[in-house]
């Protein structure tokens, strides 16, 4: 949770967990977890179409649209959302995708579009888990929005641990997993890894990926804190757990970066580019950087030409990138 503002909205309330938990089908989930979200969104429109009240088909569409990172798309499918709102005000699966939706929305059309959609992104949330408090995905996204979300603007981490907590009598793993969010957004890192330590996910494949993804958040915050070694033992961890996530080689090969031991660090970055959904990855910078230390000229460059090309990411990483490409151009 890094520094907890609102440019974080898009990367942490909306990126949201793609299992059977949320999307009962097992034909959607499996398109889903497979990262076919094009197939995935065509397949639950055709439900919707079908039947309107089909919520699998609402789930289904709202975990497309928010990660195919898709502007057009998104606008149709929060029309689609919005109508199911308005013709059924009690289905907590329409408020939650409407309000997951606008808000991926609103911050890619900028800072003020996203202020002005502030207050209505959290009642949507509100409203859904209001209607069905077992909905987890919806209280996952409306305690990462009060996180997230400055207090100037709602924001509030006593109000998001409350909403945590509310989870502890029916669904006492999930709200485990939570209440550690919360701790991470305090840095209070060692309660947040014993609260991690102790969730049993068991079957539920949506907690189990959601327990991954809180601990790679929190190994990337002990990167970006300097505590490299506290990072490299939750990467490893995460690597032996969770193999075909990228995340985790990913976060591993930066702390191999940062140690200096770049053969080690390219290896896990080859790793991470050989899975699927690594889009949102910066691979080739990082790869790059590692190649850079080992003094591998030719290959920095290659990488770090793609990556300023490709014009995605960290504006900063790609300033960056450009001025190693200036350094390495000099030094030839």
């Amino acid at each position: 949770m890094k520094g907890l503002r609102i440019a974080a909205l898009g990367a942490l309330v909306f990126s949201l967990p793609l299992c059977a938990q949320t999307v009962k089908d097992a034909s959607l989930a499996a398109l889903l977890e497979a990262g076919h979200f094009i197939e995935a969104e065509r397949a639950a429109t055709a439900r919707i179409a079908a039947r309107p009240d089909d919520m699998d088909g609402y789930a289904a569409l709202t975990l497309s649209v928010l990660n195919a990172n898709d502007g057009a798309r998104r606008e149709i499918a929060l029309k689609q959302l919005e109508a199911c709102a308005a013709r059924l005000p009690q289905a907590a699966m329409c408020h939650y995708g409407v309000g997951s939706v606008l808000g991926a929305q609103a911050m890619s059309q900028g800072m003020l579009k996203a202020l002005g959609s502030v207050g209505r992104v959290r009642d949507e949330l509100a409203r859904a888990v209001e209607l069905d408090p077992l909905l987890y995905a919806a209280r996952n996204a409306l305690v990462q929005f009060y996180l997230v979300v400055p207090g100037i603007a709602g924001g509030s981490v006593a109000k998001a641990r409350e909403i945590a907590s509310a989870a502890s009598a029916r669904q006492p793993e999930h709200a485990k997993l939570l209440l550690a969010l919360v701790d991470i957004g305090q840095k209070k890192h060692e309660q947040a890894e014993s609260s991690l330590a102790s969730v049993r996910a068991g079957d539920d494949k949506e907690l189990a990926a959601d327990v991954a993804e809180v601990w790679s958040q929190l190994g990337f915050t002990y990167l970006n804190d300097r505590q490299d070694t506290k990072a490299r033992t939750v990467f490893e961890r995460l690597v032996r757990e969770r193999p075909n996530s990228p995340r985790s080689h990913y976060g591993l090969g930066r702390v191999l970066t940062d140690a200096g031991q770049f053969d080690p660090a390219i290896a896990a970055f080859e790793r991470a580019s050989a899975l699927d959904r690594t889009a949102e990855l910066p691979i080739d910078y990082r790869a790059a950087l590692a190649y850079q230390g080992k003094g591998d000229r030719d290959k920095a460059r290659s990488l770090l030409t793609r990556f300023v090309a490709a014009g995605k990411g960290n504006p900063k990483n790609i300033d960056d990138a450009k001025k190693r490409l200036v350094q390495l151009a000099e030094a030839s």
